[in-house]
């Protein structure tokens, strides 16, 4: 049997080309024009960004990062969550699509998920759970793995993560979801920060270099681009990190 059996892959800049540092402020515009009128601008950022740090710093004991968002970004808002929510999730259904303009498919992102679930490995989308799913199926469809075309074991999100990488209890969370021990999984992911420390819990990592950081030294079992990656599944290398 082969030595690992599910591959957990970060999205943002692993699987879709998409810098977060240039692709948030967009992210934010968007949100605010969507907001203007409902409640001021400032109040509404600081709510945002306390609810963001609120489920950065969740430990896995708070509840979902949903729920730990919603207490912490409507008290913060002092606005009855029943009028919000539904400007939000019309925000995520229709004008974030607008967003894709600011992000480029890896041509070899929807080989290597086909190649992957043609082997019959578990796949998880192991993305940073700070966002809703409809906006992280959304960014499934930019990079050209949507989940109306590929069968995906789990796909972290607010909703159904209690912390956020590199926690512990993330990775634990989604291996416990997936059925599977540290040294059965795969971390694939860009950020050294985020995605790397995976390792340290007994997960092979695999570093997507995107070429953002130049001279790095990045601690991960294998490295490189997403046609790599294809080369060491395809090839059975994959076994032999």
């Amino acid at each position: 049997m082969p030595k690992i059996q599910a591959v957990l892959l970060d999205l943002d800049d692993t699987l879709l080309i998409n810098d977060m540092e240039s692709f948030t402020p967009h992210y934010y515009r968007a949100l605010l024009n969507k907001m203007s009128g409902v409640c001021p601008a400032g109040a509404f950022v600081e709510a945002l960004n306390s609810g963001v740090r609120a489920m950065v710093y969740n430990d896995g004991r708070q509840g979902t990062n949903a729920e730990v968002f919603d207490r912490e970004f409507y008290r913060r808002l002092e606005r009855d969550p029943h009028e919000i929510a539904p400007i939000l999730l019309d925000f995520y259904a229709n004008e974030f699509e607008a967003l894709a303009q600011h992000t480029q498919p890896d041509p070899l992102a929807r080989e290597l998920v086909q190649l992957l679930q043609a082997r019959g490995y578990q796949i998880a989308i192991a993305t940073q759970p700070l966002f809703p799913r409809i906006a992280i199926e959304a960014r499934l469809r930019w990079a050209g793995v949507g989940a109306d075309e590929f069968h995906y074991d789990l796909i972290t999100s607010y909703e159904n993560m209690r912390a956020c990488k590199p926690r512990t209890a993330y990775f634990e969370d989604v291996l416990q979801q997936l059925g599977r021990r540290a040294t059965e999984a795969l971390m694939v992911g860009d950020s050294p920060e985020a995605d790397m420390p995976a390792g340290r819990m007994g997960l092979y990592t695999f570093w997507v270099d995107r070429g953002r950081l130049e001279g790095a030294d990045v601690q991960s079992d294998a490295r490189g681009t997403l046609a790599d990656l294809y080369e060491l599944v395809e090839t059975g290398a994959i076994d032999a990190l």
